[in-house]
């Protein structure tokens, strides 16, 4: 008999900008993932300091990431924690349904595993992503970019022990571009660093983003079996018990369908097994409808321009065989971009006919200027999620966005050097 493998969740001595000549704010850059080019320019018009340089590199190169990153550990820009250290995060956000939660947790060396079920995914990746992720990696032997997992502690108790192990002021303190209000502190207590590695060692970790990142590390470590920073790598672990925690809905935009195959959509959804009806006269009303539909039952809308929104839904005739039959997304993928409008899975994670919002008005609106069509979408309950990855299964890509996107930059986990 095989022994259980346990979570090795440790602090470690990372990189941080110097507060005094580069503030949080003018630093931090949010996943390279959600990043536009524009996006990228503010960025770097902030500070030309900014971590967003690291994680999409000037001309696209990973050379010049390497040689910023020495360059900035040189000249005093970061500097390395002088003892291993957890950071207790604390973020009050409010989100695309307008209701502001606190979402806590903390950053720490999470080492990676060598079988199955201590850490698990949920989503697909895409193998030209891991290849681009790990060119980086092997370059610049650095983690920018913690990934964000959940763990179960119903009581609390690694709160609680965060709480009482953190130093008594924060190292950030800033608001973001999305009004997101975070706050971080140093946890240096070796015994309280140990009593949370303790309470985690029998856990699992669910990833709710940041699964190429995840991805990246692994093909990082089968590429390098010998070298012991391989086995580890920065994460962003929070509550998944918390109510802090929460999944928002992301909404599709397709393009290139024909106005014939618009108008008859709603009859070739019925011929599929579908009920469509309409929905009031907007996507607000089209939500309260859909948030109505029990999860057993898949439901989704669909807005097209000048015309009302449309409730589909398939009632459950028999009980779900897999986690996946009660995702949404899922639904949708298999049964309707598939066979109704020639997108299948390996074609959408290619494709530029799909854009993606976690917002239904601003999904409403891109078809109301673009004449595509919107599909909206309701998120999968946090419980729904671990089934599917319990199960094994993975979900399409874009199925969940848990809000707020974590920074990268807070601080820098160097493979270079002590590690613990």
């Amino acid at each position: 008999m095989t022994t259980p493998e346990h979570l090795e969740v440790r602090p470690f001595r990372g990189l941080r900008y110097d507060p005094k000549r580069h503030p949080a704010y003018s630093v931090v850059a949010p996943p390279y993932d959600v990043i536009q080019l524009a996006d990228r320019m503010r960025l770097v018009a902030r500070s030309n300091r900014n971590v967003v340089r690291l994680i999409l590199p000037d001309v696209g190169r990973a050379e010049n990431a390497r040689r910023l990153l020495d360059e900035w550990r040189e000249d005093g820009t970061l500097r390395e924690e002088d003892v291993p250290c957890l950071y207790r995060t604390e973020e009050t956000f409010t989100g695309p349904d307008g209701v502001t939660r606190v979402r806590t947790g903390m950053i720490a060396l999470v080492g990676l595993p060598r079988g199955e079920g201590t850490i698990l995914p949920h989503e697909r990746t895409m193998p030209n992503i891991v290849e681009d992720r790990l060119r980086l990696l092997r370059t610049t032997h650095a983690q920018p970019s913690p990934i964000l997992v959940t763990y179960d502690d119903p009581y609390g108790d690694i709160d609680a022990a965060l709480r009482l192990g953190s130093e008594p002021l924060p190292i950030v303190d800033l608001t973001d571009d999305h009004g997101t209000h975070l706050r971080m502190w140093r946890v240096t207590d070796e015994a309280l660093q140990e009593r949370i590695h303790d309470i985690l060692a029998e856990r699992r970790l669910l990833i709710a983003d940041g699964h190429h990142r995840y991805a990246t590390a692994l093909a990082y470590r089968g590429a390098f079996p010998q070298d012991p920073s391989a086995n580890s790598m920065m994460m962003f672990l929070t509550n998944g018990a918390s109510p802090g925690l929460v999944i928002f809905p992301i909404h599709r935009i397709v393009s290139g369908v024909a106005a014939t195959t618009q108008e008859r959509l709603p009859d070739l959804l019925r011929e599929a097994g579908f009920t469509v009806e309409e929905a009031g006269d907007g996507v607000a009303q089209l939500e309260t409808a859909m948030a109505k539909i029990p999860h057993d039952h898949g439901v989704f809308g669909l807005v097209r321009q000048g015309l009302p929104p449309m409730l589909v839904s398939a009632l459950a005739d028999a009980p779900a065989d897999s986690p996946l039959d009660r995702i949404d997304a899922v639904m949708l993928q298999e049964r309707v971009l598939g066979p109704l409008l020639d997108l299948p899975a390996d074609v959408v994670a290619k494709t530029h006919r799909i854009r993606y919002t976690a917002y239904s008005d601003d999904a409403a609106a891109k078809v109301e200027e673009s004449g595509d069509v919107g599909f909206i979408l309701r998120a999968p309950t946090v419980r729904e999620v671990e089934a599917v990855a319990l199960a094994g299964e993975v979900m399409p890509q874009k199925s969940t966005y848990f809000y707020p996107k974590t920074l990268d930059g807070l601080v820098i986990r160097t493979l270079d050097g002590p590690q613990t």
